[in-house]
């Protein structure tokens, strides 16, 4: 997908990304800058239709706009003359891999290229890492096309004929963590781009951490190339399938349904709990107050939260505040787009983790933005109390409850 971002191709370097959001509830997608133009101002994603998000993009037609691009973000490739570097690039992690080939043999290294997938329909860019390789090696699993085998199969080949000096490795991380235990026993060094998790890409959410010679490390902002062989890669795949569940559940609500539908707010349990109470008499509960650490015990450890959080009780007594709005105005204060009432109202009737799902449906990571969302700017700020009798929303649980 070639993207007009004049900024961005202007600026860009091997090894950098941008993050994409399509529609204004999208999700935040790190991709990496395949290609670019200076000249005509564009730069190019190449996209896997995996999920949703995913699918979006590459629904959209020739002249239609992506709703955010925001980039060039990351570290860029370290590049020098060291003799002759493997690249090593599975599925569409070829894409990352293209500028980084091209820039080392720039640098006057030889560049021994190898590109491997399942079969011959997944492997892209031959053409284009031909031009810019001295010799390239194509695997399939299959046997499709080039040889058959895995992309380590042709890594032993190389390593056993001559002198590898570098080894640039991205694709699946399962890929790459084989890659890097090849190479650790031969003693090459390798560099590893990983495309973690991620939601900000600032590295102020904490979402795409890895650990990295011990220490916890942020992709977007440390990375996303690291020492191979000081990364922590059976951690990384553990939290990458965390979410698979939720990702296939939302694929199937996208192509079934379209568009997924909020909680139903006329449904019979919604009817009977705005009938149990009534709206003006939920004007008058008063705010539960959030218990807290005393500054003593604060000031004991670093690690301890401030809030101790709502017991089961007192949440669903600050979600009976909630006035079940036909209009949430909260909604539009929410830059995920959370259904914020029907989170709520499973909280009054006691369902925490009905609750957690409604969260689950338009977030992925609800631990995440609860701990850094602003309520009061936001979701808080649109709030029928707030507008209407200039008293406090009822949304400490958005809040609360995300984290």
């Amino acid at each position: 997908m070639v993207v007009e971002a004049p900024l961005i191709a202007k600026s860009r370097k091997p090894g950098n990304f941008v993050i994409v959001r399509v529609g204004e509830k999208g999700e935040r997608m790190p991709l990496t800058i395949s290609d670019a133009d200076p000249v005509k101002g564009t730069i190019t994603l190449v996209i896997q239709k995996m999920g949703v998000s995913s699918t979006k993009l590459c629904n959209l037609e020739e002249g239609e706009y992506i709703t955010d691009l925001v980039g060039p973000l990351g570290k860029a490739t370290h590049i020098e003359k060291v003799g002759t570097v493997l690249a090593c690039g599975g599925g569409v992690g070829v894409a990352p891999l293209l500028p980084i080939i091209r820039a080392f043999k720039a640098a006057g290294n030889r560049v021994v290229s190898i590109l491997a997938a399942r079969t011959k329909e997944l492997i892209i860019l031959e053409d284009e890492v031909r031009k810019a390789s001295d010799e390239v090696i194509i695997m399939t699993d299959d046997g499709s096309y080039g040889k058959q085998g895995v992309v380590t199969v042709g890594m032993e080949e190389v390593i056993g004929r001559e002198k590898v000096d570098l080894c640039v490795t991205i694709g699946p991380a399962i890929m790459m963590k084989f890659c890097a235990l090849l190479t650790k026993k031969y003693e090459i060094p390798t560099i590893a781009s990983l495309n973690a998790i991620m939601v900000d890409g600032t590295g102020m959410c904490g979402a795409c951490r890895v650990t990295v010679g011990g220490k916890t490390r942020f992709t977007c902002v440390d990375g996303p190339e690291f020492d191979a062989h000081q990364i922590d890669f059976n951690e990384m795949l553990s939290r990458l399938g965390g979410f698979k569940g939720a990702e296939t559940e939302k694929m199937e609500e996208f192509v079934h349904h379209g568009e997924c539908a909020l909680s139903d707010r006329n449904a019979d349990w919604r009817k009977a709990l705005r009938e149990t109470v009534k709206a003006k008499e939920r004007t008058m509960i008063e705010r539960v107050k959030m218990p807290e650490r005393t500054p003593q015990e604060r000031i004991s450890s670093q690690r301890l939260e401030v809030n101790t959080g709502l017991t089961k009780e007192m949440a669903m007594q600050e979600a009976r505040r909630c006035q079940d709005c036909a209009n949430p105005t909260c909604m539009e204060g929410c830059p995920v787009g959370i259904d914020i009432p029907g989170f709520i109202k499973n909280i009054e009737r006691g369902e925490i983790l009905e609750a957690a799902a409604v969260l689950k449906k338009t977030s992925a990571l609800p631990a995440v933005c609860g701990r850094v969302c602003p309520q009061e700017k936001q979701c808080e700020s649109k709030c029928f109390y707030l507008q209407k009798m200039k008293s406090t929303g009822s949304y400490r649980l958005s809040g609360t409850f995300c984290s």
